[in-house]
């Protein structure tokens, strides 16, 4: 399901923020949340705008909303346009619509730079900060690193289901551990 290259470019009309998107968190008590009721119990009527942004329209809200949902590093970029996400820490309906789609594989998330497609959250998928920052890393490169060191797939499991020798994945793991400052 990969591509060669990833298609997203940021909105011209979304707010340039600093440090671009938040990444994805859950908040403390999510289960009994309002936005968690409404991701559970309204049906999403909106869709895909691009690899990194999807519409979401609640059948029970008055509008639709601009949300960017990707991948990039080992992280999950999330945000809303909506004042509910802005005042409560990142967390809204439309936030929670998306995650809820994605845990039942009712939607497919990109990664902006490997250009994969994840039906479900990825194994390697983390909530806080990353301890390292992956920008050196090639997509191929991050690809291999996040498949096989972070989520332990094994290089020959992680080459066959990708059409590439293991010698290839190996090279990759390779040269992404020196470039993250040695063997991990």
């Amino acid at each position: 399901m990969s591509r060669a290259s990833p298609g997203w470019q940021p909105s011209d009309d979304l707010p340039d923020e600093i440090g671009g998107p938040s990444s994805f968190s859950m908040p403390e008590q999510l289960t009994s949340s309002t936005p968690w009721e409404r991701a559970q119990t309204e049906v999403d009527q909106g869709g895909p705008i691009n690899d990194a942004e999807r519409m979401v329209r609640l059948s029970g809200g008055e509008g639709s909303h601009r949300v960017t949902w990707a991948l990039q590093g080992q992280t999950l970029l999330a945000d809303c346009d909506c004042r509910g996400h802005r005042f409560n820490d990142g967390w809204c309906a439309h936030v929670a619509s998306l995650w809820w789609q994605w845990v039942r594989g009712r939607i497919v998330v990109s990664h902006l730079h490997t250009g994969r497609d994840y039906p479900e959250p990825p194994a390697w998928l983390r909530f806080d900060p990353p301890s390292r920052p992956l920008d050196d890393l090639s997509p191929a490169e991050l690809d291999a690193f996040l498949h096989c060191d972070v989520a332990d797939a094994g290089v020959r499991p992680f080459a066959r289901r990708t059409d590439r020798s293991p010698g290839t994945i190996g090279n990759l793991l390779a040269s992404a551990r020196e470039k993250l400052g040695g063997d991990l």
